[in-house]
């Protein structure tokens, strides 16, 4: 099945922004985003193995392995320049993906925006098992609205929680190279009330770009890309 899912077909976009999903998120978060940003943005979001109308396949655990299979998805694209976008886990997936995208410069990306997430070298492993239920159902309730909700009902938990253990075993095994960086610009996106990761935690992917780097605050928490603002948008605009 194909990895990408565009909601609003605009054909005479001037870029195409893939969008990569945090964790247990679907390609459904990005439905809203789709919609409010201007005609010359068409959103490709990215929907991972093991999720929504993918749930029947195995999820992938390793993010090495994920932005490998994304990366060389994308080469099958045909149509406008890519920018990349990646909230949380995805913003980790996202710079991988264009790690492997022609790892040369110029960058066939256009930009690479990431929002909500450390930087690669500031990676730290919790040292928690996410295959186990009641650690996974403890993270899950100090997560997104949607986590919360899987975990309080018995049936959506049976259908959230494979992809969401792999998503978070993903994170807690990735290990960013020494020194790794992406030919393209990059924009680090940080929620005002985010308190694990505000603007200074995101002000150090500075040091994984050869290319421009800006920071910008919107309003929100951690999971601000569940209500896209004006503000968001505008960022995005003006970015690509």
């Amino acid at each position: 099945m194909s990895w990408f899912r565009t909601f609003v077909e605009r054909p005479e976009a001037r870029v195409r922004l893939v969008c990569l999903p945090y964790a247990g998120g679907g390609a459904g978060l990005y439905r809203a985003l789709a919609q409010q940003l201007s005609p010359r943005i068409e959103v490709v979001a990215v929907q991972y193995p093991g999720r929504q109308d993918r749930r029947a396949e195995a999820p992938v655990d390793d993010l090495e392995v994920l932005a490998e299979r994304i990366a060389a998805e994308l080469t099958t694209l045909d149509g406008p320049p890519v920018a990349l976008f990646g909230h949380s886990l995805g913003a980790t997936v996202g710079f991988e993906v264009a790690r492997r995208m022609l790892p040369r410069f110029p960058s066939p990306v256009a930009r690479l925006f990431v929002s909500a997430r450390k930087a690669p070298a500031d990676h730290r492993p919790s040292g928690r098992d996410f295959r186990d239920d009641a650690v996974l159902r403890a993270w899950a309730r100090n997560a997104s609205d949607a986590a919360r909700q899987a975990a309080s009902d018995p049936d959506l938990w049976m259908l959230a929680a494979p992809s969401l253990a792999a998503d978070l075993t993903m994170s807690e095994t990735y290990q960013g190279r020494p020194g790794a960086k992406v030919a393209c610009p990059v924009t680090a996106v940080a929620g005002s009330a985010d308190r694990g990761c505000g603007v200074e935690e995101m002000g150090r992917w500075a040091a994984h770009t050869l290319g421009g780097f800006d920071i910008e605050e919107v309003k929100g928490d951690h999971y601000f890309i569940d209500d896209p603002t004006d503000e968001l948008c505008r960022i995005i605009e003006e970015g690509v």
